[in-house]
């Protein structure tokens, strides 16, 4: 378990000190644009008999915190990934974003993938995914939630941490969350400027390891926490959440578990699903083909 001391940024500990009851650590990745999937994994609490609401919806639609029984019951953590492939990326961001100002401080925690890399850097150049269609002004967007902490790299559960790729050694969410800014404070002055290159950012992000793609494959097994690949985490690895590897169902290995599951059941009814962590105990929330909500263990 993280140490008791940390900041809300980093750790839930630093909420289940400061309130009546430890919140309940909800966790999903890789959403990717695909805002229907993404509305039905937040709307699973409330579609199970033992779990109260973490969103409601208004007149138009719209996903607003509810946040459980107190509006403190929860934390969310957006693992990664929310951008790109599907056609809704901004409304998930927005919503992101939405939930975050809603919600008391800490209680919606929003992590960097690879994909939010790339919108970072202004894109890859050579598709029409939201990371190559977004403006200057959105992009300083996403520097700004970095600087002020509400895009992070890392968080402690009770006995899991949550990042999007993981690492075989482990994580420090404070260390790691704080590269993340520093590396990012260093190249957000040059968005919309003569400066303003892929490449700028590459090099700024190879900088630091929490940042770093592989150095024989994006993916590979010298790379940090927005990029390793699943297969390069061994099963006696500290206890992590990750996404960044596509699976069906919510899959353990070991002491990691991987939650990306949004894109093998994008067109099928059902399939998405949330990790459940409180003190002591480890589930899975997930969508039925019927539509139901189940609780497993994983």
């Amino acid at each position: 378990m993280p140490d008791a001391a940390g900041s809300p940024r980093d750790t839930v500990v630093a909420l289940a000190n400061d309130e009546r009851s430890p919140p309940t650590v909800l966790s999903l990745s890789d959403v990717h644009g695909y805002y229907d999937s993404f509305a039905s994994a937040l709307s699973l609490p409330g579609d199970h008999p033992e779990f109260a609401a973490l969103v409601e919806r208004d007149a138009d639609g719209d996903l607003h915190w509810a946040g459980g029984r107190d509006g403190r019951e929860y934390v969310l953590v957006a693992n990664g990934d929310l951008v790109d492939r599907g056609g809704d990326s901004a409304r998930v961001v927005e919503t992101v974003r939405r939930l975050q100002r809603e919600a008391p401080d800490g209680h919606v925690r929003y992590h960097c993938g690879n994909h939010e890399q790339f919108v970072l850097a202004g894109g890859v150049g050579s598709t029409d995914w939201y990371c190559d269609r977004v403006d200057d002004a959105t992009r300083r967007s996403f520097f700004d939630a970095v600087a002020d902490g509400d895009l992070a790299v890392a968080y402690d559960g009770y006995s899991y941490t949550y990042s999007h790729a993981g690492a075989a050694d482990g994580l420090d969410p404070a260390r790691a969350n704080d590269a993340f800014q520093r590396i990012a404070a260093s190249v957000a002055d040059v968005v919309g400027t003569d400066a303003d290159a892929y490449r700028t950012f590459e090099r700024a992000f190879d900088d630091e390891w929490v940042s770093r793609a592989g150095s024989d494959h994006p993916k590979g097994s010298d790379a940090g926490p927005l990029w390793l690949s699943w297969e390069h985490l061994p099963a006696d690895a500290p206890e992590q959440v990750v996404g960044h590897t596509p699976h069906e169902r919510v899959t353990r290995k070991g002491n990691v578990v991987c939650e990306d599951v949004t894109k093998k059941n994008v067109g099928e009814r059902g399939g998405e699903a949330m990790t459940v962590e409180t003190p002591g105990a480890f589930r899975v929330l997930e969508r039925e083909r019927d539509g139901s909500a189940r609780v497993r263990d994983v």
